[in-house]
């Protein structure tokens, strides 16, 4: 329904229709429980295409009035249609008058576009080229066969898009990404946010809009949603998949009247929005314990899984509105009216950031939802503990273990570094330690779950971010020139791209199968000297059985280790290539040089572990 509102162009006859509604629990008493009218006496629809119907721009008093009519037996919709209007990119805003006199311009909760300065206009345009119908991807994967590129579009383009558009710059990359191997890229958001400036996008207002600043080309003012559905239907056609990280918990209200979430300042008092709830200085929480506001939510999900065809989205805090074993409410409803949509197809991933202290909350929170997974933290964090002290821990085990206690098609997104913290090479101590990055990045791509990877850790991109405070939003532009190109990285993004393509090639490393749960029969971890040593196994495409064995050396020192086999026979050994013939379940003494690995496979037609 809220896909609908804003303002609607009709292409062929190049007239708008401008769309506000609102709900009334007095119509249908589900709409709300909290809240009430928004007491609007009058709403006009001002903008730069005032002079075009024979107004003025910007003109209060020769603005258009908007009428209001019943809507659906829900609530009260105020619309106004314009004349044909010439093609051009074009600004607007509502000014409202309220019952007590008090006047306020608000913005368009429904706009398809954001404005261009930090008046946080709403947008419009007409004319320009066809706007790209996405396809949607060829094959849609499991989430559990997905190794996903967490990419931030401001960020990642940064040091070479010079003038052009973020998204467009995007493109030059497009090579670089697929012969790394990802086959999926999760967009941090770009959902506008207030003012323009940079933001990592996690302070939306407008949740149907991009942000002005990735889509904007001085030179071509009427190409702009074009652009980012042009972009996702080229990473279709080469199979990439595209998830977005939604951000449906809290919102960007702003410090002041006529600024941040249109649905607070559109209520003579705030407070009586229904779809805000509890309200701080610049942010405020949803209000789900609402309809409408659940039910936009929704209708936001579904505009970008529909028109734009996504492949998937991660609910970002999802603790913050979700109750534990309560599918009626919050991110829980949203994933039930998705999955239950008619057009949502099979293999969606739909991925919950609820980050609570006891990783089992958030274990049993996805069991309990239609969610298919949820980030999981644990590895990252013990990850950067072993690179920093290069001490192990029994828990371990564990962390690589990822998808143990989560329920059947249900996966982790496991990663050794995110936007959320320093990268790992800092964390182990700077790009002179390098080389402590590989033995995590071993496991990360032989572990079960879905593989994400942080934009520049294929090539060991070093930056510090501080744990708490205002100043951890900055810019992080990749350092194409002085990382990507030297010989770390060159020799980092080779190793990526190695262990990406073996991950792509055996099923197995995909699948949730993983021994042990503790030390046992040579297994295990082993903390004095620093190695852990694992076992997966699983059907490959052909109907073969694989095994791998696989034994890692976190610590500064080569190691000599009896690495146990599931098998007797000659198996290979994919990373530093070679075979080896195993007798009596066992090769004694073998050499795992330090902050290395050995990934040992073997495949055969008899289906045993």
């Amino acid at each position: 329904m809220y896909e609908s509102f804003g303002a609607s162009v009709d292409r062929a006859a190049k007239t708008v229709t401008f769309g506000v509604y609102f709900p009334d629990n007095s119509l249908d008493s589900s709409q709300y429980q909290q809240g009430g009218l928004p007491h609007i006496a009058e709403m006009k629809v001002i903008g730069d295409f005032q002079s075009q119907i024979g107004s003025t721009n910007w003109d209060i008093n020769t603005a258009p009035v908007m009428q209001r009519t019943q809507y659906q037996n829900k609530g009260w919709l105020y619309s106004f249609s314009t004349r044909p209007l010439a093609d051009n990119f074009y600004q607007y805003k509502y000014f409202v008058t309220f019952e007590n006199g008090t006047r306020r311009y608000v913005s368009d909760p429904c706009t398809k576009y954001g404005g261009s300065d930090d008046k946080e206009n709403s947008a419009f345009v007409v004319g320009g080229p066809p706007i790209t119908n996405v396809k949607p991807i060829g094959r849609l994967l499991p989430p559990r066969d997905l190794v996903l590129y967490e990419l931030m579009i401001d960020d990642f383009t940064a040091e070479y898009r010079g003038d052009r558009a973020p998204i467009d710059a995007i493109w030059d990359k497009l090579d670089y990404l697929q012969n790394l191997g990802i086959n999926g890229i999760e967009f941090m958001p770009w959902t506008a946010w207030p003012g323009g400036d940079f933001s990592w996008g996690y302070n939306p207002f407008q949740f149907f809009s991009v942000a002005y600043r990735y889509i904007h080309d001085r030179t071509d003012t009427t190409n702009k949603l074009h652009r980012l559905k042009a972009l996702i239907d080229e990473l279709h056609r080469r199979d990439v998949h595209v998830v977005l990280d939604g951000v449906f918990e809290d919102v960007n209200v702003g410090s002041q009247p006529n600024r941040g979430f249109p649905y607070l300042w559109f209520y003579q008092t705030p407070s009586d929005s229904p779809y805000v709830g509890s309200q701080g200085q610049f942010f405020a929480n949803f209000d789900y314990g609402n309809a409408c506001t659940e039910e936009f939510i929704r209708d936001v999900c579904l505009y970008w899984i529909d028109a734009w065809q996504i492949d998937g989205i991660r609910f970002d805090y999802a603790r913050g509105y979700l109750r534990h074993g309560d599918r009626s409410f919050g991110v829980a409803k949203v994933i039930a009216d998705l999955t239950a949509h008619g057009t949502r197809r099979k293999n969606m991933s739909f991925t919950l950031e609820d980050l609570t202290d006891n990783r089992y909350d958030a274990i049993n929170d996805t069991n309990q939802t239609d969610a298919t997974g949820c980030w999981f933290d644990p590895f990252m964090l013990k990850t950067f503990h072993y690179v920093g002290t290069g001490q192990l821990d029994g828990e371990l085990l564990r962390i690589l273990n990822s998808n143990l206690d989560f329920a059947m098609s249900k996966s982790p997104v496991t990663y050794a570094e995110n936007h959320d913290h320093s990268t790992l090479v800092q964390n182990a101590g700077g790009r002179s330690r390098w080389y402590k990055v590989q033995a995590p990045a071993i496991s990360l791509l032989t572990s079960p779950g879905i593989v994400l990877i942080h934009n520049g850790q294929e090539f060991g991109e070093d930056y510090f971010v501080p744990e708490s405070g205002n100043d951890r939003v900055v810019p992080r532009p990749l350092r194409w020139a002085a990382h990507a190109d030297d010989d770390i990285g060159k020799n980092l993004y080779r190793f990526h791209q190695k262990l990406i393509g073996l991950r792509a090639a055996h099923p197995s490393l995909r699948s949730p199968n993983y021994f042990p749960a503790a030390n046992q029969d040579g297994y295990g971890v082993f903390i004095d000297i620093g190695v852990v040593v694992y076992h997966r196994y699983g059907q490959a495409d052909d109907g073969s059985f694989e095994r791998f064995i696989i034994a890692l050396n976190y610590s500064d020192t080569e190691r000599f280790v009896n690495v146990p086999f599931s098998m007797n026979g000659i198996w290979q050994e994919l990373l530093n290539g070679g075979l080896v013939t195993i007798q009596n379940f066992v090769l004694p003494n073998t050499l795992i040089t330090s902050n290395w690995g050995k990934i040992f496979f073997n495949s055969t037609r008899t289906a045993r572990v």
